[in-house]
């Protein structure tokens, strides 16, 4: 039984499959195809589409192979829908990996191929071996707003500190309309404004502050943590977030925001394609969140998340070769750039993709290259690899804290308690 099977709570799986497929040109069925099972998140709906589109075009490319999505339908995080599909033995040949040390230590994966490894600008190693090809890099989040409606009101467009963006919060709500929108009923959505504060109080500061925490050193309860979380819980509790956040996924924040029902909108790049999609003569407006001392720190840079194979799929030299020739082929030029330029994201290779990067993109790209950056909490690799169970365990239990269940104090002392139990059975700072 996999280490999956053992951590995971099963729920029916639900397999998709992509129709049969005719070789380019003829009518005849290709009888020699390869099969390649393949899945990949469908939390944002529109790199869904676009990562569908790639497979299609590859399918055309090569009839030799053919490509049947797994895609499993699971309501909660990603992690899970993967669980779900291998407790019902229909686990993917290849998938896009999130989580990726977890299955490195279930002996899951194999290694990529050193030409695989070779088209990319900043492989990222698990314990020593690249397991994944990064399908995007991390891009920074930030504040989406409706610039046309800030123009309207006389809105501030660029707080310099997170006082004048708490007083933008309070003129946006006293007008009727909600400062902010958050998806928080998918939970994972609640990382985003999480990693605004873990960027701004800790991780630029002390990229080894996971590693600190599993060594004692330092605790969630310390007064800089507590700062950062009460900073981030206070936007539900104030009501500075559209107040049916609890029950809104992120798929509904784009209209919720096109309706002028709420007029910010913190997330990734990916939403400006959505935005441009559901309404093209949107302006949208961005800019990144400054800490209490006016200082800017982001989330974004490389990750070991991205497309991987398992190891029993590539001990079948068809298939490892299937999967080669469609990681090849989704990061080349034709199929690379107008997927990063469609949904917002920023490429990983190390051939530079040609696409045009204008307006609220060009901002960002400039606030990437000008302010420091970490990644999140939970992108963590070797000694900062957070528990497998314990962001989800924490996110849930801060949403308590903005409900008004709990007090931030309370959620950070049961953080500390909680850590230290699953740290009992996961510590990688001694070998896990």
């Amino acid at each position: 039984m996999s280490v999956l099977k053992k951590i995971g709570l099963c729920s029916l799986a639900v397999l998709l499959v992509v129709g049969t497929l005719f070789a380019a040109g003829s009518k005849e069925r290709v009888t020699d195809q390869v099969e390649l099972s393949l899945t990949y998140a469908t939390g944002d709906p529109l790199t869904k589409e676009k990562t569908h589109e790639v497979v299609l075009a590859f399918q055309k490319a090569h009839p030799e192979v053919k490509i049947i999505e797994n895609l499993s339908l699971s309501q909660g995080a990603y992690l899970d829908s993967l669980k779900t599909l291998n407790a019902a033995d229909q686990f993917p040949d290849a998938f896009e990996c999130r989580d990726t040390p977890v299955f490195v230590r279930a002996e899951m994966l194999a290694p990529i191929d050193q030409e695989l490894i070779d088209l990319i600008a900043n492989p990222i190693p698990i314990y020593g071996t690249v397991y994944t090809v990064p399908y995007v890099a991390q891009t920074p989040n930030g504040i989406i707003y409706n610039k046309a409606l800030f123009e309207q009101r006389g809105w501030n467009q660029s707080p310099k500190t997170y006082a004048e963006f708490i007083d933008l919060c309070k003129t946006i709500k006293a007008s009727g309309v909600a400062p902010l929108v958050a998806g928080i009923s998918d939970i994972w959505h609640l990382g985003f404004l999480f990693g605004n504060s873990w960027a701004s109080y800790i991780g630029v500061q002390n990229p080894d502050w996971l590693s600190d925490r599993y060594q004692g050193k330092v605790k969630f309860t310390d007064s800089y943590f507590e700062d950062a979380m009460v900073q981030m819980v206070e936007l539900f509790t104030h009501g500075y977030v559209e107040g049916g956040f609890m029950s809104t996924k992120e798929s509904q924040c784009v209209s919720v925001l096109l309706a002028e029902k709420a007029a910010m909108y913190y997330c990734g790049t990916h939403v400006f394609a959505q935005i441009n999609e559901a309404d093209p003569d949107f302006e949208i407006g961005w800019f990144p969140l400054p800490d209490v001392d006016g200082n800017i720190k982001l989330i974004g840079g490389a990750t070991p998340n991205g497309w991987a194979i398992t190891e029993k799929a590539a001990s079948d030299p068809a298939k490892a070769d299937a999967f080669k020739k469609f990681v090849t082929f989704f990061l080349s030029q034709e199929q690379y750039a107008p997927f990063c330029a469609a949904t917002g994201q920023f490429p990983t290779t190390k051939e530079k993709m040609v696409y045009d990067v204008t307006g609220p993109m060009a901002t960002v790209l400039e606030a990437y290259t000008t302010y420091p950056s970490t990644l999140n909490w939970n992108q963590g690799v070797g000694a900062n690899e957070l528990p497998p169970g314990f962001r989800d365990w924490t996110y849930k239990k801060l949403q308590e804290a903005m409900m008004g269940r709990i007090s931030v104090r309370e959620a950070l002392q049961a953080m500390d308690t909680e850590w230290e139990v699953q740290a009992r059975d996961f510590n990688p700072t001694r070998g896990w």
